[in-house]
């Protein structure tokens, strides 16, 4: 997936996030799914890929703690998580309706589509039984 504007490479996942469906590209080549969107597949540098839709559970691979947030619209303290999703790629976000001092590496979590400054983000909450 080429394009002269690297703004383009996202657009189709903020459309599937607005439709209550998380996606990463997947190389078609190799089979590798990665994230962030960029123009080659970070392991065979094939421009060959496509989004596929991901289960959208994981587990915690890291995780911090902000005490001292960029503005009033976050709570405080709130939790940012590295994501190890079950198709092996990763992602950053925030976690959800969990205290800071429950949260923990390898934690099972599952994304929570939720609107934050008018915008639908992919959160992540513990997963539920």
């Amino acid at each position: 997936m080429t394009s002269d504007n690297p703004a383009m490479l996202t657009t189709e996942f903020w459309e599937e996030i607005k439709n209550g469906k998380l996606v990463r590209p997947v190389c078609q080549d190799c089979d590798n799914s990665f994230f962030s969107p960029q123009t080659l597949c970070p392991q065979c540098q094939s421009d060959n890929w496509k989004f596929r839709e991901s289960s959208g559970k994981g587990s915690i691979y890291s995780f911090t703690i902000v005490h001292r947030p960029p503005d009033n619209a976050y709570p405080t303290p709130y939790i940012i998580i590295d994501v190890e999703l079950e198709e092996k790629w990763r992602m950053y976000s925030r976690l959800l309706e969990c205290s800071p001092s429950e949260v923990h590496i390898g934690q099972p979590v599952e994304v929570s589509f939720q609107e934050f400054r008018g915008e639908m983000l992919p959160f992540f909450r513990v997963e539920r039984d």
